[in-house]
């Protein structure tokens, strides 16, 4: 008769690598909760998964109950965690956040510095800008009366097609994505 291997807590080290993976916060790109997180198995134990770094992902309790009731599809868990991995290596965190929730907003107002902290984003044609035609009193230096200069950030439709493809978990569809560019003319 055949046991089941008995499940192990992963180490300290192992999970703080996996919660830095994520930013420590859930790896849903449709969740993103930061207030309690837990380490889930791609690989169950049960069927032979370690409790290695590459075998684990970061999951808010809800998201995880989700996957363990099969409401989330193993494959989103899987296509998360690749893309994880691919966006971390292509964009520092904070990008990636922008990049959720300018998908979250629909558009920014940012002043030259803001187009600048998308510019790995401006680079991949998944945002675009707009100058916006108005200056506005930037208050900080009213004696040199500076102004700056505002610009309206949105998702291009690659943008658009890339976070609903990594919210569906969808690999192939962040790989492939492609959509309409925007007529730039016309959006501000």
């Amino acid at each position: 008769m055949m046991t089941k291997p008995r499940r192990k807590t992963p180490s300290i080290a192992i999970k703080q690598q996996v919660l830095h993976e994520a930013g420590y916060r859930c790896a849903n790109p449709a969740c993103r909760s930061i207030i309690t997180i837990d380490v889930h198995h791609l690989e169950y134990v049960a069927e032979g998964g370690a409790n290695s770094p590459e075998n684990l992902l970061a999951l808010c309790p809800n998201c995880h109950g989700l996957c363990h009731r099969g409401n989330i599809p193993r494959e989103s868990v899987r296509a998360w965690k690749m893309l994880l991995l691919s966006l971390n290596e292509a964009f520092p965190r904070r990008t990636t956040d922008l990049l959720l929730g300018l998908a979250k907003a629909d558009e920014l107002i940012v002043s030259g510095e803001g187009v600048l902290e998308c510019a790995p984003l401006l680079a991949s044609d998944l945002v675009y800008y707009v100058e916006l035609g108005e200056r506005i009193p930037n208050g900080i230096d009213a004696v040199c009366q500076a102004h700056e200069i505002r610009y309206l950030l949105r998702l291009t439709g690659k943008g658009r097609s890339v976070v609903e493809a990594w919210k569906r978990g969808d690999q192939k569809g962040v790989v492939t994505a492609k959509g309409a560019s925007p007529d730039h003319e016309t959006a501000a």
